[in-house]
């Protein structure tokens, strides 16, 4: 099985994080906090294939969803725009990465 290291949970939704890096997510995803690309909510957790690239050491969630990697990327996705920092407030679907680079969690 996937041993998972780290967990964090919103209102409605956890991320948990696993000893490769890898991000999982389940719970509820009227707006994408799930990060699997639809708004399906999932009882049972299903790693964010879109971070699979990425080594994931840090994650944060509320009404939306962040996380950090190793290289110090940070990822933000799940509801609108303005409040996952990237400077509109149009609703996102995907993962879009910040323009700062995370130096420290």
């Amino acid at each position: 099985g996937v041993r998972i290291v780290r967990a964090c949970a919103g209102h409605h939704n956890s991320l948990l994080v696993d000893a490769d890096g890898g991000v999982h997510a389940c719970g509820m995803a009227w707006r994408g906090q799930l990060g699997l690309g639809d708004e399906i909510s999932r009882h049972v957790p299903i790693r964010v294939s879109a971070l699979s690239s990425e080594r994931v050491v840090g994650t944060a969630l509320s009404s939306r969803a962040l996380a950090v990697t190793s290289e110090g990327h940070a990822y933000s996705w799940g509801g609108v725009s303005a409040a996952l920092g990237l400077g509109h407030s149009e609703l996102v679907a995907g993962h879009s990465m910040l323009n700062e680079r995370v130096v420290g969690v």
